[in-house]
């Protein structure tokens, strides 16, 4: 009796080969390890470099360099004597990790996390005075100025660095004839050429806040603190100004809102770690897979 063919049983692809033999592969605990050991080791080094670089930098290059040398040694130990199977998979990612997390870390730090370090360790002074010499509050990260401040926006100019941005500044004055001025409010790109300044709060006439801006080490992009400086001598030509040679330049902010640039720093430094943890982790997964690869399929 004739009947319709059965079907033939489809022969696994290699593709499913693969995706097979994958899966089987993330179970073993040897991936895991591979995988999970170097990530550590980054997260480690990036939170080590990017929040305690300021107070113990010996601690965080001597935990970097040491990591280094092991992870080196791991290497020529397998090359030498082809012991262990997950030496040089080990060895190999934790070096890739240490070395990038010391830079990205660096990165971080130099471009987010110094900032909020350097206002926590800063002193908040009450009731300046415009006139008052920036000397005398130094050390100062908080400002607030009293009620006869406010920033002259018709002085203020713009100067366009080389990259495009354009620095802002305007000098900050009381009512009274002062002869020189101490502060300068600034900002990046919220200025015309000359004589109109909308950086933050400075045309709020309720604001009476300054908060200092610091300068990082221009390790990975030029330090702004001297094109702030050319906009400051740009102002005292075009208008006949005279300042102090070391005046405070300050983000001028309402009195209530100065943890505004150690938040902002703070939490981009925060969401920084976070994106690159989450990274890493893939990467690192990715070269579990091509460095390890189990004996057999169970």
């Amino acid at each position: 009796m004739c009947g319709a063919p059965r079907p033939q049983a489809k022969e696994p692809s290699d593709w499913e080969e693969k995706v097979k033999y994958f899966k089987y592969m993330m179970t073993t605990p040897q991936f895991r390890i591979v995988m999970v050991f170097p990530w550590i080791i980054f997260a480690a080094t990036l939170l080590l470099f990017t929040y305690l670089y300021i107070k113990i930098p010996f601690v965080c290059w001597i935990w970097s360099l040491f990591v280094i040398v092991v992870s080196v040694i791991g290497i020529l130990w397998h090359c030498l004597s082809r012991a262990g199977e997950l030496t040089m998979p080990l060895a190999t990612g934790t070096l890739l990790a240490i070395v990038f997390a010391t830079v990205l870390g660096l990165y971080i730090y130099d471009s987010a996390a110094i900032f909020p370090a350097f206002y926590n360790n800063a002193r908040k002074y009450t009731n300046v005075v415009a006139s008052e010499p920036s000397a005398a509050v130094a050390d100062a990260g908080k400002l607030t100025f009293n009620g006869m401040t406010k920033v002259d926006t018709d002085k203020s100019v713009g100067h366009i660095a080389e990259n495009g941005m354009v620095f802002c500044v305007a000098p900050v004055l009381s009512n009274t004839n002062q002869p020189r001025i101490e502060y300068w409010a600034a900002g990046l790109d919220c200025c015309a050429p000359s004589g109109d300044f909308w950086c933050d709060e400075a045309k709020n006439p309720e604001a009476q806040g300054g908060v200092v801006i610091f300068d990082n080490n221009g390790w990975f992009a030029p330090a702004r603190y001297p094109f702030y400086e050319k906009a400051r001598a740009k102002a005292e030509a075009q208008f006949m100004l005279q300042s102090v040679s070391n005046p405070l330049f300050v983000r001028w902010v309402m009195s209530d809102n100065l943890d505004y640039l150690s938040n902002y720093y703070g939490t981009r430094a925060i969401v920084s770690v976070i994106v690159w943890l989450f990274i890493f982790l893939i990467l690192s997964g990715l070269l579990s897979a091509a460095m390890w690869t189990p004996r057999s399929m169970v």
